[in-house]
């Protein structure tokens, strides 16, 4: 993984997607949303699960500190307003949508007590399992500092005031907006921090621009997005952005493309015809080898507000 902040030429502007907000968001209508956010809990095995984590990209080691840095902030501001809620030596991080722990497992790598909440029972048996076998490989004690339920972000049933900071890596867009506000409201301390992260596919990057549109790729990066939250709840999204390239080879990319929520919905026959049309993206117009690497640009946006005083 390798990151840059170089910038990109206004020429290669034509071929984002176009600039939407919430009040025009990518998925539109709420019954898709619903069945696209549910395809990884109803109709993914532990096996796809899986292979999910193996192909998804981790967060960039600086926006991983920037989250546990918000933590931190969050529990000393309680302390010094006088409060023993948040007295840890370490930031305590509620993960919503947490799927198989791909930030999960970096937060706790770097010393935060971490509660992943995941309806997916086949993705929290990944987390458990990838965690239990890190601490026997490298003699970590990483599960003592993990906590795993098995919920929607939108009613937790964690405690009231258990989180520093409640983050949500790849997911806050499956979730009710409404409702899940309201619950991370009551999870959040005094002070406490929302952080919103996502990795996405440059499509400045001809190459990107092409396999997002075969694959029908949701993770796009929108240069003008920002998350639209209750003004009356959060104070002013603070945004932060990473750029970096991750490799992947042809092979791999066949395989990332199964690992998408709309390759998960998706008919037979339709898996069919977009594995057929990146076959012949890959293989026959740009003549590559499955064993072929390609270098796909990347965008890592943080999202992150601070809750409001209550009153």
């Amino acid at each position: 993984m390798t990151e840059s902040h170089s910038p990109r030429s206004g020429g290669e502007a034509r071929n984002r997607p176009k600039r939407r907000s919430d009040a025009d968001p990518l998925i539109t209508s709420e019954s898709r949303r619903r069945q696209l956010g549910s395809s990884f809990a109803d109709q993914q095995s532990v096996e796809e699960a899986w292979e999910y984590d193996a192909l998804r990209p981790r967060y960039p080691a600086a926006a991983v500190q920037q989250i546990l840095a918000l933590g931190e902030g969050a529990a000393r501001g309680c302390v010094e307003q006088g409060s023993t809620a948040a007295q840890s030596s370490a930031p305590r991080i509620v993960d919503l949508g947490a799927g198989t722990g791909i930030l999960s497992r970096q937060l706790l790598c770097r010393g935060a007590q971490v509660h992943a909440v995941e309806p997916s029972q086949a993705m929290t048996e990944v987390l458990a399992q990838s965690v239990q076998h890190q601490d026997q490989q490298e003699d970590t004690a990483l599960q003592s500092r993990l906590r795993i339920t098995g919920a929607p972000a939108e009613e937790t049933g964690l405690e009231r005031g258990s989180a520093d900071v409640v983050v949500a890596a790849q997911a806050w867009h499956w979730f009710d907006a409404g409702a899940v506000q309201q619950e991370v409201r009551r999870l959040l301390i005094d002070g406490g921090q929302l952080a919103l992260i996502w990795n996405y596919l440059d499509t400045s990057d001809e190459t990107v621009h092409r396999l997002t549109r075969i694959m029908r790729a949701g993770d796009v990066y929108r240069p003008q997005w920002r998350p639209t939250l209750d003004a009356e709840l959060f104070g002013p999204v603070q945004t932060t952005e990473h750029r970096w390239s991750r490799s992947l080879s042809v092979a791999e990319i066949f395989r990332y493309a199964t690992t998408l929520s709309s390759w998960l919905s998706a008919s037979e026959e339709d898996r069919i015809r977009r594995r057929g049309n990146l076959e012949d993206y890959l293989l026959r117009e740009r003549g590559l080898a499955e064993e072929d690497v390609l270098e796909l640009p990347m965008i890592t946006a943080l999202h992150a507000a601070q809750l409001r005083p209550a009153g």
